[in-house]
């Protein structure tokens, strides 16, 4: 079995999708798939998957994630719940002739924050699970229920990221957030969505973390200030989905007794289920030629798939040549940029 597949979006040459994808592939066998990158706008998208019929799947960054929407509630496409409440999808998946639309960013950031609240909430947590997920060396073992916040996030920006990190914190437990937002009108669909959802929000400027079990920053490194943090508190999980070399918000949660999460975990989580949704298309798509029924076994296909593909990307990213790419994630959008709050 071979997979073709892309991440398509623009700017596109900073992605670490392939790296990702392509490493994937590898760990399970799949020798001959390819996932490659495509630089395009949101008025490209639906002439771009027309012409590309063969391809199984493409992971999909800004901006095009709305406008993948768009073109799913017109064509008729399957559209799942995630990607139907937040309007964002980040995955189109080609099966028995059949496309869905999905949103893997919510799954992703459920993944990453998870260990660490479980800890913060008195679970257990694996040493083998903490020290792949929890970044920075930071503090485990804090108790969210020290202070008031114990039911309360804290999102930074009111994009499209921050619809995933609201839908995420509401899978969670969540109750109550506030959006720290520049401009408070943009972060209409982000409060909307908290009504939808059953929870509380508030929006208010971009200066002080109140109280929180939770804080999740979706703007780029350079775009968060120096923020105040309410004395009196500490202890909780932050999340930068910006994968900056060195995050500045995260070091000031650190500071604070939270346990900290790095981008790179949500980017890696996020690409997992994607792998996961490709690889179950090609299967159910394919159809077995003799020679395929004559080969051998790939000896990690019973495998815990999961398991195998999650290790193979953080090794991809471990080994990668160069510096880190201190840009914004993959998933982050142009309108979680200074300009856009």
């Amino acid at each position: 079995m071979t997979i073709s597949a892309a991440v398509l979006g623009r700017p596109i040459a900073h992605s670490k999708s392939p790296l990702l994808h392509r490493a994937a592939f590898h760990a399970l066998g799949l020798h001959g798939s390819e996932y490659t990158s495509f630089d395009l706008g949101a008025d490209e998208l639906e002439t771009f998957l027309a012409a590309h019929p063969s391809q199984v799947g493409f992971s999909v960054t800004m901006p095009l994630k709305e406008r993948l929407v768009e073109l799913a509630l017109t064509h008729g496409w399957g559209l799942d719940d995630t990607a139907k409440l937040t309007g964002v999808a980040n995955t189109l998946v080609r099966r028995h002739g059949a496309t869905s639309v999905a949103n893997t960013d919510v799954q992703g950031i459920v993944r990453a924050l998870t260990p660490g609240l479980t800890t913060c909430r008195g679970g257990a947590v694996t040493a083998a699970i903490s020290a792949a997920v929890v970044g920075l060396g930071a503090t485990a073992g804090v108790s969210t229920a020290e202070h008031d916040g114990a039911d309360r996030a804290t999102i930074l920006g009111a994009g499209a990221t921050a619809a995933s990190a609201l839908m995420a914190c509401h899978e969670l437990g969540i109750t109550t957030v506030e959006f720290l937002v520049r401009n408070p009108d943009r972060a209409r669909r982000v409060l909307e969505l908290s009504a939808r959802l059953g929870m509380s929000a508030t929006t208010a400027p971009l200066k002080l973390i109140e109280p929180s079990a939770v804080v999740i920053s979706t703007l780029p490194a350079e775009a968060v200030p120096e923020l105040e943090w309410s004395p009196g508190f500490r202890g909780g999980v932050a999340l930068d989905v910006a994968y900056a070399a060195e995050s500045g918000f995260l070091n000031a949660a650190k500071s604070h007794g939270f346990i900290c999460v790095e981008g790179t975990v949500m980017l890696v989580e996020q690409a997992v289920a994607q792998s996961e949704m490709f690889i179950a298309a090609a299967e159910t798509t394919e159809v077995a030629t003799a020679e395929a029924a004559d080969a051998p076994a790939n000896p990690t296909w019973d495998a815990d798939r999961r398991a195998v593909i999650t290790a193979a990307m953080y090794r991809a990213l471990e080994h990668q040549p160069g510096p880190s790419d201190d840009r914004p994630s993959d998933d982050l959008p142009a309108d979680d940029r200074p300009a856009g709050d």
